[in-house]
């Protein structure tokens, strides 16, 4: 009897955190991720500004992902990079497939990095073999925060219908790669 109840208890217990994830992912909507996120959706943004950030947000992950693939030595930093690369490179077809149907029309973003991003890439370039993953890991987990609260807040209020379309596409890819993140350890130390 004893035996059983301290087994029911340690199940318990172990299932309350589980429980709340899976509230925490079946949920939709902004609340849903936003505590996760470690943020609030960025209201009021402008279509030109929200593709120009998408895009630098795009152009970001691909680089320092194709950096982790060349600098890691841990197989799943470069699982994450391989993924992160081709959910980003979508992410961008999508976005420069709805530019032609804006209303009005929104040129193509540029096609540099951002002086943040830009940045942050030569931090990863100059980081040893020993720091990269964890500092690649801390970055993305920053950069996808940032993402997540760009393209949830377009996709709730922003005034163009295709980028809105755009938006609400990917807040569920960064939503997984925000999940994968916050499991991953960096290099062997603790969650991030």
């Amino acid at each position: 009897m004893r035996h059983w109840m301290i087994t029911t208890f340690a199940l318990t217990l172990a299932a309350v955190p589980a429980m709340a994830l899976s509230q925490d992912v079946s949920a939709s909507g902004a609340g849903a991720m936003q505590a996760g996120a470690g943020g609030s959706p960025m209201l009021g943004t402008a279509p030109q500004t929200y593709a120009a950030m998408a895009a630098d947000s795009d152009m970001y992950e691909i680089q320092s992902s194709r950096l982790a693939l060349s600098k890691s030595r841990n197989a799943g930093v470069k699982t994450l990079a391989r993924e992160m690369i081709a959910d980003h490179m979508t992410t961008t077809k999508t976005l420069m497939a709805a530019l032609p149907r804006t209303k009005p029309r929104i040129p193509m973003p540029p096609k540099t990095l951002s002086a943040d991003n830009a940045a942050m890439i030569a931090q990863l370039r100059q980081a040893s073999a020993s720091d990269f993953d964890a500092l690649y890991l801390q970055q993305q987990l920053q950069a996808h925060r940032k993402a997540w609260s760009l393209h949830q807040g377009f996709a709730t209020d922003g005034a163009d219908p295709a980028l809105r379309s755009v938006a609400a596409s990917a807040v569920p890819i960064i939503e997984r790669h925000l999940q994968h993140l916050q499991s991953m350890p960096a290099g062997g130390m603790s969650r991030m």
